[in-house]
């Protein structure tokens, strides 16, 4: 209980820091999930209202106002391009599983992310991923997923200071039979919880804005 109330607190911190900044900024977070025979990546995209016109004009190629499921494919595959995952060492292509556009009204109220879901067919024991989309306009955010299966064991991980790249060991116990580096334990659900807590922060600071702007 006490290693939660420290992450929740440290989330808090993290929301707080960020919220000033987060109108004019793309929020790109990276949840990473392993099993026994494939990695899965799902890259959250939350653009902040400042870069909005940025974003819409990569995506919205026709300026139409409205995002086509062409228009949709070709920015995925956009990101997927922008994207990298290594695993032990070698370069793994990555496909899109699952997409998810939300409207250009919700984007433009602060309240819009765009849903990736990417898969790649290679499992091994040391991971390296790497986030390169429209870096000039982004921060990002990346972390491990908690698994199902408990015999996974995921090693500490070392990222760069933006965030953007992220490398660490794993191993499933009875597979190998040897142990990443103990002292760092997978919990998607907390790093979820701060995804929420910096999202809630945005929409309160862009509200503020708004109210101070009448």
């Amino acid at each position: 209980m006490r290693r939660v109330l420290v992450s929740v607190l440290l989330a808090t911190g993290l929301a707080g820091q960020s919220a000033a900044h987060r109108l004019d900024e793309y929020l790109q977070a990276t949840l990473i999930g392993l099993t026994r025979d494939h990695v899965e990546l799902e890259v959250n995209l939350t653009p902040g209202v400042a870069v909005l016109p940025v974003v819409l004009a990569a995506i919205d190629r026709n300026s139409d106002g409205w995002i086509s499921p062409e228009e949709e494919r070709a920015y995925a595959d956009q990101v997927l391009r922008d994207v990298a995952l290594q695993v032990d060492g070698r370069p793994v292509p990555l496909r899109l599983v699952e997409s998810r556009f939300p409207s250009p009204q919700a984007m433009s109220e602060g309240l819009g992310t765009i849903r990736l879901r990417l898969r790649a067919d290679r499992a091994g024991r040391d991971l390296r991923f790497e986030n390169r989309h429209m870096r000039a306009v982004s921060v990002y955010l990346v972390n491990c997923l908690a698994s199902p299966d408990p015999s996974l064991l995921v090693g500490k991980p070392e990222r760069d200071e933006a965030q953007r790249s992220i490398r660490f060991a794993y191993s499933f116990a009875d597979a190998y039979g040897t142990r990443p580096e103990p002292g760092w334990p997978a919990r998607g659900s907390l790093w979820l919880a701060g995804i929420g807590i910096l999202a809630g922060a945005r929409l309160a600071w862009q509200r503020t804005n708004r109210r101070q702007a009448q």
